[in-house]
């Protein structure tokens, strides 16, 4: 008998739901100000200045945009997925 959970098999969609969660204005890009108040909500006693915020922008944000797509997203959390 095997027990059944609620996560999926495919990681592609789980991190898909993750990166939607960041991209609060569905955009498709996760920017400075929505990572900010992601973070305020996961952490609310751990408040990051704005520069170590652009920081961890800029050390996923392959294309130099200011900004992270889904395929950067992707690659900085699983790296060995193939690109969707």
């Amino acid at each position: 008998m095997s027990a059944s959970t609620n996560k999926s098999i495919n990681p592609n969609e789980d991190l898909k739901k993750e990166f939607l969660m960041f991209d609060t204005n569905k955009d498709g890009f996760i920017d400075k100000n929505e990572l900010k108040i992601v973070l305020q909500k996961i952490l609310p006693k751990f408040q990051l200045p704005d520069e170590e915020i652009q920081r961890m922008i800029s050390n996923v944000d392959r294309n130099n945009d200011g900004k992270i797509d889904y395929n950067e997203f992707m690659e900085s959390i699983y790296p060995q997925l193939p690109p969707s």
